[in-house]
């Protein structure tokens, strides 16, 4: 008797899990490759951003028509100093100061008044008594012949103007004036006042402020110290400038 044959399962897959296999492996096929193409578009993206800024920057430094509204840089001297707008400013200190020392030379109290000079202002230093009477933010008789003196410099440079008023630590006698404080301050005002609205002076360039007797130059023990305290300061600002559209330097 013939031995039957054993049956065996067929051991493939369906066709349908072939189909299915395909396109898994095709999607992922897909993404790794659109992961791919993202990273190097980011890449790209990013070189592109830094080589503009680039681009930008030395379009910047080395422009002959720079933006409206940019800060010129110059070169003095052909030695390659490189003058930032701040520098230029500082620069003219000097030259300023030079000019109020001249405007001075005509006032008859000339040797009473300090000209000092920093890095951010040209200080004129004037004593009370040269422009006020005691305890009053008057202008006394024949004042006026300093700050007229000084009006050239101040009328022809676009600096701002601020003026300091101080004072020594004696109490205050006029009633219009309770405090040091009061007092110190009026007169700046006065000084401000005489340029802006008898000269005519742009108000926008001044300020003032009053520093009563807690800014001195000595301490208050003699006579002589409270009267180098009492002072008026006339300082001509490098920062801040409100200048014309068509200013330059000279």
């Amino acid at each position: 008797m013939a031995k039957s044959k054993k049956k065996y399962d067929d051991p493939s897959a369906p066709l349908w899990c072939l189909s299915y296999g395909d396109m898994v492996t095709n999607m992922l096929c897909f993404f790794v490759m659109l992961m791919i193409f993202a990273k190097f578009d980011a890449q790209d993206k990013t070189k592109a951003k830094e080589s503009r800024a680039l681009e930008e920057a030395f379009s910047a430094a080395f422009s002959l028509t720079p933006e409206r509204g940019a800060h010129q840089w110059l070169i003095a001297g052909g030695k390659g100093i490189v003058l930032t707008p701040q520098r230029k400013e500082q620069s003219e200190i000097p030259r300023i100061a030079n000019r109020v020392k001249k405007a001075l030379q005509t006032v008859s109290m000339r040797d009473k008044i300090l000209v000092l000079t920093d890095n951010r202002m040209v200080k004129i230093r004037i004593p009370s008594k040269v422009l006020f009477m005691s305890g009053s933010a008057v202008l006394r008789p024949g004042s006026e012949e300093v700050l007229m003196a000084l009006l050239p410099v101040i009328s022809e440079v676009p600096n701002d103007i601020r003026v300091d008023g101080h004072s020594d630590d004696v109490p205050t006698r006029n009633p219009m004036f309770p405090t040091n404080w009061e007092l110190s301050t009026a007169r700046a005002c006065t000084v401000v006042r005489f340029y802006t609205e008898k000269l005519n002076q742009d108000p926008t360039r001044f300020a003032a402020q009053g520093f009563a007797e807690f800014q001195p130059q000595r301490e208050n023990r003699t006579e002589a110290d409270r009267e180098l305290n009492r002072r008026v300061e006339i300082n001509i600002l490098t920062s801040k400038q409100k200048r014309p559209a068509n200013f330059q330097w000279e």
